[in-house]
């Protein structure tokens, strides 16, 4: 039954999706980040169902030439653009071309999608669907979890829901990276049931991030947490959230568990003697070994594996980075980690900039929360492979469509007749922020 629901949900959308793009970006979005396909036991688990929806979203853009744009172009997008030229590149250099081909597709798409994202996100209803349906799609699995995990009198969790959650410590990474996000839409949201069912996830997957017990996670939850309340204008609420999460863990779950928990967490202290840890240590060292080798295209993507023995001053299990940024050094180079840093520092800075320009509460909220999310990500990426996650990709274009929409809407609200051509008439480089009036006007959305 979950299987036909599926098909029946992709094929049923494509001809929808040749005539309306977005709608195909909000199809990807589910498959991408709700995994349904994971829960089915039929042939949606191995049709090929993301690249249908894809090749439909490219086709609807071509017939929709003049009424949506391919993208927006910003300071993320065209450091994006460089990032996928440059892994293209390593890829084609690659050591080992087919060990290569295997993981390039990740990244690929994942930035292709985030690209058109830019594009068609162009309106406050678009963007807040597309993070309604991101923020809810990762916040369902974690919220079930959660929730199971409370009815268990506590699990652990040594898997992940599947794609870029396969394991228990990237879902712990996903889950503190949408955290924020969560807690945004229960502050400003003016939909009741919205805020609620946002505040009620929020605090289930912070129960889920315990659950996996992932030391990186739980070290990205203290700076998360700590980011929550020292940002906020709603101590309180986001306080509470936190304390009910904690709470539950504390005195719902079976003594067993927690002390079981407190030994891993007290474990991050005395590094020295775990071999988890030690292990890391090792493959950043080798990492570091590979890249002097190789400093401009690295070993090629997914290629760290073939020379580790030859460069790893240790016998390892595990043959990866540990480590995003050691990551793309080893493998694509230098120029592909500046580039990804470069647009991980420009989205902040844009966020920054927005939150410094704009008067609506809503605007600044959910920039300050994909700040967080953006921390969050930067934080626990010191400790996984995950350079080619599909999530960050995407907070980096929706920072995009977050600073066209407040554009648009700032210009709606001085009268303008066509508040979007100011805003692609200009190119990024030469817009300078609006200065905040000495007495801002809250909007609708209420004084966070």
């Amino acid at each position: 039954m979950r299987d036909l629901f599926v098909l029946a949900v992709v094929y049923g959308s494509l001809p929808v999706i040749l005539f309306r793009p977005f709608y195909g970006l909000l199809v990807y979005s589910w498959l991408a980040f709700m995994r349904p396909q994971d829960m089915a036991w039929g042939s949606s688990r191995v049709l090929p169902l993301s690249q249908w929806v894809a090749i439909a979203i490219l086709v609807g853009l071509a017939l929709a030439v003049g009424r949506e744009r391919l993208m927006t172009l910003k300071p993320q997008t065209v450091l994006l653009i460089l990032l996928a030229g440059w892994i293209s590149l390593s890829t084609v250099m690659a050591l080992v071309p087919e060990m290569a081909g295997e993981v390039y597709g990740n990244y690929w798409k994942a930035i292709l999608m985030t690209v058109l994202a830019t594009g068609l996100v162009r309106d406050r209803r678009r963007l807040r669907l597309l993070l309604l349906l991101i923020v809810f799609s990762i916040g369902f699995l974690g919220a079930k979890r959660g929730l199971f995990g409370l009815v268990r009198g506590g699990v652990r969790f040594a898997d992940g829901p599947g794609g870029f959650m396969s394991d228990n410590n990237s879902f712990a990474l996903a889950l503190n990276m949408i955290l924020p996000l969560l807690v945004g839409f229960a502050i400003v949201e003016k939909n009741k049931i919205v805020r609620i069912a946002a505040a009620g996830a929020a605090a289930l997957c912070l129960l889920s991030i315990l659950f996996t017990f992932s030391r990186g996670g739980f070290l990205t939850l203290v700076v998360v947490g700590g980011l929550l309340i020292w940002r906020s204008k709603r101590r309180i609420l986001v306080g509470g959230l936190l304390a009910l999460a904690l709470c539950g863990f504390l005195f719902l779950t079976s003594d067993q568990l927690t002390e079981q928990y407190v030994e891993r967490a007290q474990s991050i202290q005395n590094y020295e003697e775990d071999g988890s840890a030690q292990g890391r240590l090792n493959a950043w060292t080798t990492s570091w070994r590979v890249f002097r080798d190789y400093p401009w295209t690295g070993v090629g993507p997914n290629n760290l594996a073939a020379v580790y023995q030859r460069y790893s001053p240790l016998e390892e299990r595990f043959r990866v980075a540990h480590n995003a940024y050691f990551q793309l050094l080893a493998e694509c180079g230098l120029p592909a980690l500046l580039l990804f840093l470069g647009a991980l520092g420009a989205t902040w800075w844009r966020l920054q900039r927005l939150r410094d320009a704009t008067d609506l509460s809503w605007v600044e909220v959910q920039a300050r929360m994909l700040q967080i999310s953006i921390a969050a990500y930067m934080v626990g990426s010191m400790f996984l492979n995950t350079a080619y996650s599909e999530l960050i990709y995407y907070l980096m274009g929706l920072s995009v469509g977050l600073e066209v929409v407040a554009q648009s809407d700032a210009a709606r609200a001085e009268g303008s007749a066509e508040p979007s051509a100011p805003v692609e008439a200009t190119p990024w480089w030469k817009q300078a922020p609006a200065r905040r009036p000495a007495s801002p006007v809250i909007s609708a959305g209420g004084g966070v």
